[in-house]
């Protein structure tokens, strides 16, 4: 006896396999978690004045492709545990310069970045050019 309903029901089951997918990966693509970066190779680390804090930039490889430099800040917290933050990451630079600002605030390539603050992430900053359609005004 054959199923009457059952290759309708099998694709139907495929179908819904397929949105579940791309559903996951859309949300992957589109939420980025700054602690899951990766490690990279030391560029540069220095130490706040009162060496209570200490940045660090790393030069990552990313897959043969690309490179990045991730910042990270690394301090002692109220209770003496060390805290590791990634403050900062840039996709498509192999230099950074760098330095604190004060004892909350670091400067990565012009940029202030509060180390309790939103970290500086350019998977999330959209720069559009000034001659876009955006930027333009009616009389141009």
């Amino acid at each position: 006896m054959k199923i009457k309903y059952a290759e309708p029901i099998f694709v139907f089951l495929i179908i819904i396999v397929m949105l579940f997918n791309a559903v996951g990966l859309a949300v992957d693509a589109f939420s980025y978690d700054m602690e899951e970066l990766p490690v990279g190779k030391c560029l540069y680390s220095e130490l706040f004045p009162s060496d209570s804090k200490n940045l660090s930039l790393y030069l990552v490889e990313l897959d043969g492709v690309n490179t990045a430099v991730r910042g990270e800040v690394s301090y002692f917290d109220e209770n003496n545990q060390k805290v590791t933050r990634n403050v900062y990451w840039q996709v498509g630079e192999k230099t950074a310069i760098a330095g604190w600002k004060d004892e909350n605030t670091v400067t990565i390539n012009n940029k202030d970045i509060k180390i309790n603050g939103e970290p500086y992430d350019s998977r999330t900053q959209i720069e559009l050019p000034e001659y876009s359609a955006k930027n333009r005004t009616i009389n141009n």
